[in-house]
C-alpha cells in the first residue's frame, strides 16, 4: 500500500484528444463511464519541448509590454494573432502529397522515434467493414512486401526494441497511427526502419492464413473489453453519439464482420485510405534535420502519388440541443458513478486569445478540483471522489466533464453535492487565495517544463506532433509558451475563471450518464430503487433554485514550521567512486548516499529505506498496518491537516510516498533544487511528527470498504481475491482484505502499527540522485534529520513464536494446486499460473531468472497469440526475493475464450516444457540480449535507475560496484544458462493454477 501526497503539484499535461481501439474501454472507462477518468487541463502547458537557439526569437515571442494589462494586450489585433509554429521543427509536403514533421532531439541519445499518421479510422468504414480499419492495423504487423509474416517484429526485436512499448499502433475513430523506435547510430537499421514505414503506408500483403489467425486475436481484444463495462457502454453509446455516425463505428468493430470479412474488404479499405496525400510522417530523434529529411524523402517519397483526388468526408459528431440522460446498471459494476458532459464545438487553439482561454479553463479545473478534493476528505460526504476537466474525443466536439463517484449507494446525494459545488461557484465565484494557488501550480508546471525541455522524451514530442496533425494542437515551442504563461496568467481575473462554470451547468447540449451497480433485480445493492431520468434532472434543477451560502472553508495559506530544535552532525564521509556516490554518516546513525548527475536539468529523486516492513507487525495489527500509510497521508503532517498542507505546498514541486513491503519500509519521492529544503522539512515531519485523526481513518476505511464491495461484485475481482487467498495460505500480511477486518480497525491500532516503521534512526538509509550537491544535501540532512534521537534500545523484529505464520516470502506447500472460479455472465476466461520454489541467490542467478521471464514473454506471444490466435496479450513475470528467505516466482496470465481455456492452458504448459527440454534458439537469445543491452544503455542516464540500484544493493548487502557488472552478465548469458535456471526452479507439479470461467459463484 502506498502513501501518496496527491496534494503536491502535478506537472501540467496536454489533453488527450483521441481514443484508440485499445482505449475503447477508455471510451467507456475513462470518458463515457468515468470509471477512471483523467481530468487533464486543456492548456498546452504540459508540452515539454527542447528549446533551441533562435537568433530571431523576438520576432515570434511577444514582449511583456505587448502582453501586459496596460494597453496593447487589450487590443483585439494582438489576441487574434496566430500562434507561431516552432522554428526547430521542419515541416513540408513531399511531391506525392505526404506531409512530414521532423525534429532533431537527443533524449534519449542515439534514438529515433517515428509516427505514421493515417487520416483514416473507423468512422470511414462501410457497414460491412465495421472493425476493418483496426483489422488493417493488425495486419501491418503480419506481413509486408519485404518482411513476411513473423519476420518484421523479430527483426525489430533484434535491434533491442520491444513489441508494445517501442513497436505498436492504434486505431481511433478518425485516424490510425503507427509507432516505431529505432537505434539512431545504426545506418542499416535506420534505413530498414524507414522501409518499414514505407511498407506500412503502401505494401501490406494480407496473407489469407495470417488474416484467419489474426481474427482470433482481435476477438480476444474485444472480449477483454466486455463485462460490466462493455454492457454499460452498449447502453450509453447511442445517447452519447446521438445523431452521429460515430455511434455505430466504434474502432473495435462488429465481431461478426471481424470473423467473416473476406480479404478483399480489408484490401479495399487499405487501398482507398492508405495513400500518401492522406498521411503524415513524424520523426523525432538524435540525428540532424537534414539526415531525417533525406531518409524521409528517399523512402516515403518513393510511394507513387495517387491517380485520383482524395475524397475524405468529415463526419459530424453528436448533435441535438437539450439534455440527454442515460442510466445503465449492472450487478458486476464496481461503483456508482454520475457524469455530466457539456458538449460544444471543438475550437482549436490557433491564436493568442485561444491560448489565453485555455489557461482560464485550466485555472478553473485546478481550483474546482481542489474544492472537490476537500469535499471528499469528509467521512460524511456522499462523494467518494469527484473532478472536472476539459477534453476532446472527436475532431469537432469538445466536452466539459464533471464527475462524481458516490459513496456506496448515495447516487442522488453525490450528484447533488457535485452540482451544488458548481452552482456555488456560479453564484459566489472563487477566492483570491484559490486563484493564487492555481496560478502557482501552473507556473511551477511550465517552469519545470522549460528547465527539463532538453530531456523530454522524443516519443512525447512525436505524440505532440501527432495531436497537432490530428487535432490542430498548437506547437509554438516551450520558450514561447513559457513567456505566455508568465505574462498572461497574472492578469486573468477571478471573474473570468469563475464564469467557466457555465460550460458545465448551462451547456446547450448536456449529457448525464449514470453508471450504476445493481442487485441483479433492477435495484441498488441496498434495496433502494435506481434513480430515474426525471429524478436526476430534478436534482440539477432544484440545486439551481435553492438558497446557498458562500464556501465556509478556511482559505489562508499556512506556512510549514518544521525547523527542529537542534540538528545533528556529520560524523563520517566515504566515497564510492565506481558508482560516483558519496556516503555520509549522521550523528544519530542515519546513513546518507548522494549520487549527483547532470542527466536532467532539475530532477532530484530520493528514497528512504529501513528494514522490517510487515515483519515488524504482530498478526493482530496487520490489517490496521495495511491502512496506516493512507490514514497518515489523509491526516496531514505535524500541525497541518491534509488540506492545510496542500495549501502550504501550492506551487512547490515536492512528492513523497510511503511503501510498506514484507521486509522493509521505504519512502520515495522527488523535488527540484529550489524545493530541496522543503523536502527535508517534510521528511522530518514524516519521521518525527506524523499525524493521525479519526476523520481521516473514517474516510480511508470508507474508501477501502467501497473498493472491497466493488471487488466482490466483479468477476475479475473475485478471481483476483481467490488467487490472493490461495497465494497467502492464510498469512494476513499477504491475504486479501475483507470487509469485516477493515470495519474493525481502530485509530489506536493504526498509530501503534505506524510507530513500528522508521523507528530506529540507526537502521535508516537515505538515497538521493540527480541535480544536487552532496555536501549541501548532507548539511540539510544533518540540520533536519540528524537531531532525531534513536531509541534507547535497538528495535527487534517480532519473534517467530509470536507469529501464527512463519516469516517466509511464500507460504504455499510444494504441490500442485488447481482451482476454478466461476463468476460473471460474459463468455470470458482468465488464468493465472504461479510457479514457486526455494532459490539460490546470486547476481548471476538473478540475471538468468530475469532472462527466463524475457524468453517466456517472447515465446508465449509467438505461440499463444500469433500461432494460436488465442489471446490478445499474454504476460510472463519472473521475480525473486531474498528476504526473509530466498524464493523464486514465475507467473503467467492471460485471458481467452472459455471454450478454448483447457487447450490454451495445456499449450502454455507445453511451451514451458519446451523451455525446460531444449535451450532457446539463437534468434530468441540474441533478441533478449539486444533488448537487455538497450535497457541498460538507456538506464545509465536515468536517475531512477541509479536510485533503485543503490537501494537494492544496500538492501541485499551487496557492494555498490556490482551494479556495473550487468553488461558482462548480458554478454556471457547463454541459452543453456536460461534453461538450467528454469530446470532448477520450475517443477510442473509445484504450481498454483487458478482459472476464471463464467457462471455463478459456488
Amino acid at each position: 500500500m502506498k502513501r501518496r501526497y496527491s496534494i503536491f503539484s502535478a506537472p501540467l499535461v496536454s489533453v488527450r484528444r483521441f481514443f484508440s481501439h485499445r482505449e475503447i474501454s477508455a471510451l467507456v472507462i475513462a470518458l463515457f463511464l468515468g470509471l477512471a477518468i483523467v481530468l487533464t487541463p486543456l492548456a498546452a502547458g504540459g508540452r515539454r519541448e527542447k528549446p533551441q537557439p533562435q537568433p530571431s526569437a523576438e520576432e515570434i515571442i511577444p514582449s511583456r509590454e505587448s502582453l501586459n494589462t496596460s494597453a496593447p494586450r487589450e487590443a483585439p489585433s494582438f489576441l487574434e494573432e496566430e500562434l507561431p509554429f516552432s522554428r526547430d521543427i521542419r515541416r513540408g509536403t513531399l511531391e506525392n502529397g505526404l506531409d512530414f514533421f521532423l525534429k532533431s532531439h537527443s533524449w534519449p541519445e542515439e534514438t529515433v522515434v517515428l509516427r505514421l499518421v493515417v487520416d483514416a479510422g473507423s468512422v470511414l468504414e462501410e457497414e460491412d467493414q465495421r472493425g476493418l480499419a483496426h483489422f488493417v492495423e493488425h495486419m501491418a504487423f503480419n506481413g509486408t512486401e519485404s518482411f513476411p509474416e513473423g519476420e518484421l517484429v523479430a527483426y525489430l526485436e533484434s535491434l533491442g526494441r520491444r513489441f508494445g512499448p517501442d513497436i505498436n499502433a492504434y486505431t481511433s475513430f478518425d485516424e490510425t497511427v503507427y509507432k516505431l523506435e529505432l537505434p539512431g547510430k545504426d545506418e542499416d537499421a535506420l534505413r530498414q526502419g524507414f522501409q518499414v514505414m514505407k511498407e506500412w503506408a503502401s505494401a501490406l500483403t494480407f496473407d489469407n492464413d495470417a488474416i484467419d489467425r489474426e481474427r482470433g486475436v482481435i476477438v480476444e481484444e474485444w472480449r477483454r473489453g466486455r463485462g460490466a463495462a462493455g454492457r454499460i457502454m452498449d447502453q450509453h453509446i447511442p445517447v452519447i453519439f446521438q445523431g452521429s455516425r460515430y455511434a455505430r463505428r466504434l474502432p473495435i468493430g462488429d465481431m461478426e464482420v471481424v470473423r467473416t470479412a473476406p480479404r478483399e474488404r480489408l484490401v479495399d479499405f487499405f487501398e482507398r485510405w492508405y495513400r500518401p496525400d492522406n498521411m503524415a510522417l513524424i520523426v523525432v530523434g538524435d540525428l540532424p534535420l537534414d539526415k531525417l529529411e533525406e531518409l524521409t524523402r528517399h523512402y516515403l517519397g518513393s510511394i507513387p502519388a495517387p491517380d485520383t483526388p482524395l475524397e475524405r468526408t468529415r463526419h459530424p459528431g453528436p448533435s441535438g440541443e437539450g439534455r440527454r440522460v442515460s442510466i445503465a446498471s449492472d450487478a458486476e459494476a464496481t461503483a456508482n458513478r454520475i457524469s455530466l458532459y457539456g458538449l460544444s464545438p471543438h475550437t482549436p487553439q490557433r491564436t493568442v486569445g485561444d491560448y489565453r482561454q485555455a489557461l482560464v479553463l485550466n485555472l478553473f479545473s485546478s481550483i474546482m478540483n481542489e474544492r472537490l478534493r476537500e469535499e471528499t476528505r469528509s467521512p460524511d460526504s456522499p462523494l467518494s471522489s469527484g473532478g472536472v476537466g476539459m477534453s476532446s474525443f472527436l475532431h469537432d466536439t469538445e466536452i466539459a466533464v464533471a464527475q462524481a463517484v458516490a459513496r456506496n449507494e448515495k447516487v442522488r446525494e453525490a450528484l447533488e453535492v457535485l452540482v451544488t459545488e458548481l452552482e456555488r461557484v456560479r453564484r459566489f465565484g472563487f477566492s483570491e487565495g484559490e486563484l493564487h494557488r492555481a496560478r502557482a501550480r501552473m507556473i511551477q508546471g511550465i517552469d519545470n517544463a522549460l528547465i527539463n525541455a532538453d530531456t523530454r522524451e522524443s516519443a512525447s514530442l512525436a505524440d505532440e506532433l501527432v495531436r497537432h496533425r490530428t487535432r490542430q494542437e498548437p506547437v509554438p515551442g516551450i520558450d514561447y509558451e513559457h513567456r505566455l504563461y508568465h505574462d498572461l496568467l497574472p492578469e486573468i481575473t477571478l471573474e473570468e475563471v469563475s464564469a467557466q462554470v457555465s460550460r458545465f451547468l448551462e451547456s446547450p447540449e448536456l449529457v448525464l450518464l449514470a453508471s450504476l451497480r445493481d442487485d441483479g433485480q433492477g435495484r441498488l445493492p441496498d434495496g433502494s430503487p435506481l434513480p430515474s431520468r426525471d429524478e436526476l434532472l430534478h436534482i440539477i434543477d432544484d440545486v439551481k433554485t435553492r438558497p446557498l451560502t458562500p464556501p465556509d472553508k478556511e482559505d489562508r495559506q499556512e506556512l510549514l514550521s518544521t525547523t527542529p530544535a537542534e540538528g545533528g552532525k556529520i560524523l563520517e564521509r566515504r566515497d564510492h567512486p565506481q558508482v560516483e556516490t558519496r556516503e555520509f554518516l549522521l550523528s544519530n546513525g542515519i546513513r546518507l548516499f548522494v549520487r549527483p548527475s547532470d542527466y536532467r536539468s532539475d530532477e532530484i529523486l530520493f528514497a528512504a529505506h529501513s528494514p522490517g516492513g510487515f515483519q515488524k507487525i504482530t498478526d493482530p495489527l496487520v490489517t490496521a498496518a495495511r491502512l496506516a500509510p493512507a490514514v497518515a497521508s489523509e491526516s496531514g503532517l505535524g500541525e497541518l491537516s491534509a488540506s492545510a498542507l496542500e495549501r502550504a505546498l501550492a506551487g512547490r514541486s515536492v512528492r513523497i510516498s510511503t511503501d510498506i513491503g514484507l521486509t522493509a519500509e521505504r519512502m520515495t519521492g522527488s523535488t527540484r533544487q529550489e524545493d530541496l529544503e522543503t523536502l527535508f522539512q517534510l521528511l522530518y515531519l514524516n519521521l518525527a511528527s506524523p499525524r493521525f485523526d479519526q476523520a481521516a481513518l473514517d474516510t480511508v476505511k470508507q474508501q477501502h470498504l467501497q473498493a472491497l464491495r466493488g471487488r466482490d461484485a466483479s468477476p475479475q475481482g473475485i478471481f483476483q481475491r481467490q488467487f490472493q487467498e490461495l497465494y497467502s495460505a492464510g498469512d494476513p500480511r499477504k491475504a486479501p482484505l475483507t470487509i469485516a477486518k477493515v470495519e474493525a480497525i481502530t485509530l489506536e491500532e493504526v498509530q501503534l502499527a505506524h510507530q513500528q516503521w522508521f523507528h530506529d534512526t540507526r537502521e535508516i538509509a537515505l538515497f538521493f540522485t540527480g541535480s544536487l550537491d552532496p555536501e549541501e544535501t548532507a548539511r540539510l540532512a544533518a540540520d533536519y534529520l540528524g537531531g532525531i534521537a534513536p531509541p534507547g534500545e535497538p528495535h527487534h523484529p517480532v519473534k517467530e513464536e509470536d507469529r501464527a505464520f512463519p516469516s517466509r516470502s511464500f507460504s504455499l506447500p510444494g504441490e500442485l494446486i488447481q482451482e476454478t472460479v466461476r463468476a460473471g455472465s460474459e463468455e470470458i476466461a482468465q488464468v493465472a499460473i504461479l510457479f514457486h520454489n526455494d532459490y539460490s541467490w546470486s547476481q548471476e542467478e538473478n540475471h538468468r531468472w530475469n532472462s527466463l521471464g524475457d524468453l517466456l514473454n517472447l515465446r508465449l506471444r509467438e505461440v499463444i497469440r500469433e500461432e494460436e490466435g488465442g489471446t490478445y496479450g499474454v504476460r510472463a513475470t519472473a521475480w525473486r526475493q531474498q528476504l526473509p528467505d530466498p524464493q523464486a516466482f514465475l507467473q503467467i496470465s492471460f485471458g481467452m475464450d472459455p471454450e478454448r481455456s483447457h487447450d490454451l492452458i495445456q499449450r502454455t504448459l507445453e511451451v514451458l516444457q519446451e523451455v525446460l527440454d531444449e535451450p532457446a534458439s539463437e534468434s530468441a537469445l540474441q533478441r533478449i540480449k539486444a533488448q537487455q543491452r538497450e535497457r541498460y544503455r538507456r538506464n545509465q542516464r536515468e536517475n531512477s535507475y541509479w536510485l533503485n540500484s543503490l537501494v537494492f544493493s544496500w538492501e541485499q548487502g551487496r557492494d555498490f560496484a556490482a551494479i556495473l557488472d550487468l553488461p558482462d552478465l548480458i554478454e556471457s548469458l547463454s541459452a543453456e544458462d536460461i534453461q538450467s535456471a528454469a530446470r532448477r526452479y520450475i517443477h510442473m507439479d509445484q504450481r498454483l493454477e487458478v482459472l476464471l470461467l463464467p457462471g455463478l459463484v459456488e
